[in-house]
């Protein structure tokens, strides 16, 4: 797999469309206007990661670790596991091309309509629910390629502890969809991946091409239409300037 990212001296000084960040929104995005005919640029703080660069060790892992303190950063700001430490919430994110995409669990389960019932969604969600919102979960299914896990596949011992408890509990059991690609192949947008080896590994890092990160579809396919990514570009403000916005931007790792 050849790399999507552009060296940083290929960036130029204006583009219609500038892109922040390229997990599933940025990717997403970069896709669907790339696709419309615009010229994108991708800005994404954090490096690449091709299969077999992902952390495969404890040691590995604890190098590409950075903690957000109140007051204080530990790590390396392009570390791949990004966790923010606050007195309220709590979050773990991804940080590399393809953002949190590339360290979750891959479960592409669509939220159920009583989420959305909630009073304090708008209006418009209400409305758009069996319309704008189906035809997007159905786009997305289209590109990430869910599927469960086959039940042809070795046993998981996890799956059969879920469907005891379900039975116990007189619960519903079913294996959900997830983003990970079970055959050998070049995919829908050019990519080649390879089938599951099941290591387990989905959320430190797919190292075998497997896992349908943005980094194998979104993105790719924005680049297929002329989209360019920077890693280890970390945004830190825009302003608008006459008839144009600045983006104000620190280039990690140099200094």
């Amino acid at each position: 797999m050849e790399r999507l990212s552009s060296p940083i001296e290929n960036l130029a000084a204006y583009y219609p469309v500038v892109i922040v960040g390229s997990g599933y929104g940025g990717a997403i995005s970069a896709s669907r206007l790339a696709r419309a005919g615009q010229k994108v640029c991708v800005l994404e703080r954090g490096r690449e990661f091709l299969p077999g660069e992902y952390p495969n060790t404890q040691i590995e892992a604890v190098r590409d670790l950075q903690t957000d303190l109140p007051g204080e950063h530990v790590g390396s700001r392009t570390g791949l596991y990004d966790f923010r430490i606050n007195k309220d919430i709590n979050v773990f994110l991804g940080c590399g091309l393809g953002g949190t995409s590339l360290v979750n669990a891959n479960v592409s389960l669509p939220p159920e309509k009583r989420v959305f019932d909630d009073s304090r969604w708008p209006a418009e969600i209400h409305a758009d629910y069996d319309t704008l919102l189906a035809d997007g979960f159905a786009r997305a299914r289209e590109m990430l390629k869910p599927q469960p896990y086959p039940s042809t596949w070795p046993a998981l011992a996890k799956l059969q502890a879920l469907e005891k408890s379900a039975d116990h509990l007189q619960g519903k059991f079913y294996r959900p969809p997830i983003n990970v690609s079970f055959a050998d192949g070049v995919n829908h947008v050019g990519v080649e991946q390879h089938a599951c080896v099941g290591c387990g590994d989905c959320v430190t890092g797919c190292n075998y091409g497997s896992k349908n990160t943005v980094l194998m579809n979104y993105l790719p396919d924005a680049c297929n239409f002329g989209a360019e990514c920077f890693t280890e570009v970390a945004v830190r403000y825009v302003e608008r300037a006459v008839n144009q916005w600045l983006v104000y931007c620190q280039l990690l790792g140099t200094g």
